[in-house]
Formats: C-alpha cells, structure tokens, sequence
C-alpha cells in the first residue's frame, strides 16, 4: 500500500511540476514584452499567475516534505522500534503497523480529470487544500476572464466504427504508414482538422472497401440472375446467356469499391481546399479586426483570445484555438506557437498573416501598422473574389436558362410530334422519355443548387 501510495504522490508532483513550468513561461512571456516592446500589460493577469505559481509551489513542497515518510513505510522489513526489550515482544511488535503522521486527501485537480489521492503529512493538510483551492481560483479565473481555452472540442473520444476497424486493420494500415506512401494524406488530415489519425482513417478506408465490396457482389448477383425488364441497351439482358450477362456486369464487384476508396482518399484533400478557401473569406474582416485591436497597445496574445471570442469567424477562430492552446497547455511562446500553426493552417494567405506576424514581433515592428497594410491587401483580393463570384454566377446563370428551361421546351415539342406519327426513340414512349426528362430536370436543379451553395462566400 505504501508503495502505491509514493507512486501517487510522484505523479502528482510531475503533473504539478509541469503546471508550474506553463505558468511561469507564460508569466516570463508578459514580463519580456512589457520590458522589450514597452507593451501595457494587465495586471490583474499577472497577478493571478503569480498567485497560481505561488500555490502550485506550496502544493509541491507538502507533496515532497512526504516522501521521507513514505519511503519509510516501503520495505519487505520494518525496522524495530526502540522500545522492544525482548526477544518475546519482538512478534507482537512486528506483528503492529508503524505509526505514521500521514493522511490520505482526495481531489479532482480538474472537473474533465479523473480523481487523485495523494498523501502528505497531518499537520500541513490544512495548509494543502488551503493552497489547493487558490491554484484552482486563480486558474478558474484565467479561463474566463482571458480567454485561456479548452482544448478543440472533438479529439478526443473515437466512435465505434474507427474502433472496430482499427481492430481488423491496424497491422494493415501501420505496414503502409512504414512504406511512407501516405504522407500527403497524413498532411491533409492534419490541415482538415480530423479527430482521426492517418492510420485510424486508412483502417476506416479498408472496412468501408470491404462492405461496399460485400454490397456489390450482392447487386451483381442480383443483376446476374434476375430479369430486372428495363429496356436501356446496356442493361437489357432478358435473351442473354449468363456469360453474357457476366462479362457485362463483372466490373460492379471491383470498381465500385475501388471508386469508394478513391473517394476517401482524396476527401481530405477536398475538406482541407475547402476549410482553406472559408479562412480565405474570413480572413480580410479577420485582419481589419485584428489590426482595430492592435492600434490600443494590448499584448499580442490577447488579439487572438478577443477573436476567437467572436462567433461570425467560424473556421478562423479554429486555428486561432489551436494557437492559444499552444501556449497555454503546452508551454510555447507566440513566435513559436505562429510558426507551428501557420505550418499547418490549409490557408495559404492564414499562413503569410502568422508568419509576418511572427517576423514583426521578432523584429521589434510595429504590429498595427503591419495588419492594417495586411488587412488592406485582403480586402482588396476580397472584393476581386466577389467579383468572379458574380461573373460566375452570370454564366450559371445563362447556362442554367439555355438546360433547364430552353431545352425541356423544345423536348416537349418534339414528344408532341413523335406521339402524333407513332415514333419512338431506342425503344422508349414518349411517355416514358417524359418521366426520364422531368428526373433528369430535377437531377439538374439539385446540382446547381449544391454547386451555387458550395461557391455562395460567407460574408
């Protein structure tokens, strides 16, 4: 029991060692730009750092001032106490627990963490929780009042169906990873923001090849032996041999699941110009946000908390999360944090705003002046993107009248001639080429729906 128990108490102090190196990079950061860059600083923040430094050091002192005792206690033998006179008390003394001034304490170090118990001393426990509550304040108190974020939501748990095809090809998914040949995919989940890693998503890919492979064997059974009477020349197979049938229909049981992972593989790709091309048209309101925030001097970590604050930039304050958390969880500063997130931002205009912003605030310069000029740039590129939305929207447009209005006009005339003198087309009525028309039409308004929907810009 006294073994676990030093075990405990040594992870707790790596977990509060670790806290107490984020705090104080973070407080150091402060201290330097207010000292460099003559930047005004809120003091309340300082202090709260302080405060939560402060504690977490106490909390480590109580934590080590323990060990002594617990090493004591963890043995094959304990020692005999002075007090045995006899050879005949030796097993009744042995026989009692040693006596230790240590009690067991309880506690969730955070409401998202699992519960920890630690072990120290009697007489500090007081002092412990004491400490224990102020570190929790101070950082309760950092999240709400600047803007320290959680991390993305959507990371963490994977659903059923990674898990069931990790279990069936993980070992197939880990031997092409080692072949190095999906890189670019890894590089595009990366940039698309997946909650799955490259090899979860390959085993995911494989799963779905197979039952879409399973599905095909079925509908090519099916087609095979059923006469299914429809009259297009390439599915009519009502007087053919089965030979016949299968050398016509052999290709659904491998292209169809081939086309399906092909489409998986390149989604990512897809997602990530996608998410790119969002940030694209955000980024210029971003920018004369950013700048607008900049002309009051705050410090330069504090423009993005006040962004991501703001709900309208929905896929920028995504990359502007991941930077803050950069800097609050895992301890970088912003240089590095710009460099890191610009490296893997599916934006390239995101990517030339971080890294300028980095070589300004390296460089001494002055940060306003360079996101108001910046700003400039990508509200110009901005208006000229609304102007080819436009122009393409006029060629839809005039598309669209010539296909789909035009064109079923003249069709329902030549159904009326046909209809009249008898005729018929590859074997098809009128009556049935008028249903295929009107399926096609719909078919045809869906598609530019989606197409004018996925073109449409946010703002």
């Amino acid at each position: 029991m006294a073994y676990n128990e030093l075990q405990q108490n040594i992870q707790r102090i790596k977990e509060i060692i670790r806290e107490i190196y984020i705090f104080t990079n973070q407080l150091e950061i402060i201290q330097k730009l207010e000292r460099d860059k003559n930047i005004m600083i809120n003091t309340n923040e300082k202090k709260l750092l302080n405060n939560t430094i402060n504690a977490l050091a106490v909390q480590l002192r109580i934590l080590n001032n323990s060990i002594p005792a617990l090493i004591d206690n963890t043995g094959f033998f304990g020692k005999l106490p002075p007090e045995v006179q006899g050879l005949s008390n030796v097993g009744k003394t042995l026989s009692k627990k040693p006596k230790t001034n240590l009690v067991k304490i309880k506690y969730k170090p955070k409401k998202t963490q699992p519960p920890v118990s630690v072990s120290i001393g009697e007489k500090e426990r007081k002092l412990f929780l004491e400490n224990l509550s102020e570190s929790n304040l101070s950082i309760n108190k950092l999240k709400q009042n600047f803007g320290v974020e959680k991390p993305v939501s959507g990371f963490g748990k994977p659903n059923a169906y990674a898990k069931f095809s990790n279990k069936f090809f993980r070992e197939t998914s880990n031997k092409l990873l080692l072949s190095g040949k999906l890189e670019k995919l890894n590089h595009d989940l990366r940039k698309m923001n997946s909650p799955f890693v490259v090899g979860t998503y390959v085993s995911m890919t494989l799963l779905t090849m197979v039952i879409v492979a399973a599905f095909s064997f079925l509908l090519f059974i099916i087609l095979l032996f059923y006469n299914i009477g429809i009259t297009f020349p390439f599915f009519s197979h009502a007087k053919q041999s089965i030979l016949m049938r299968f050398v016509k229909l052999f290709w659904i049981v491998f292209m169809i699941p081939i086309g399906t992972g092909i489409l998986m593989y390149f989604y990512p790709q897809s997602e990530r110009k996608n998410i790119g091309g969002r940030i694209d048209q955000e980024l210029s309101f971003v920018a004369i946000h950013m700048s607008a925030i900049a002309i009051s001097g705050v410090e330069p970590v504090n423009i993005f908390r006040i962004i991501i604050k703001n709900e309208e930039y929905k896929f920028t304050r995504i990359e502007f999360r991941k930077l803050l958390n950069l800097i609050n969880f895992q301890g970088n500063d912003l240089v590095s944090a710009l460099k890191k997130i610009s490296a893997s931002s599916p934006s390239i205009k995101l990517r030339a705003l971080l890294d300028g912003m980095a070589t300004t605030i390296t460089s001494g310069g002055d940060l306003h002046e360079f996101l108001d000029k910046h700003a400039e740039t990508l509200l110009f590129d901005y208006k000229l993107e609304r102007q080819k939305y436009t122009k393409t929207s006029e060629t839809f447009m005039d598309i669209y009248i010539s296909i789909v209005i035009a064109a079923p006009m003249i069709l329902l005339m030549l159904f009326v001639i046909m209809a009249s003198t008898g005729m018929n087309f590859m074997g098809l009525t009128p009556g049935v080429m008028s249903v295929l028309i009107i399926l096609i039409l719909i078919i045809l308004n869906v598609m530019f729906l989606v197409f004018l929907r996925l073109k449409q810009p946010i703002f």
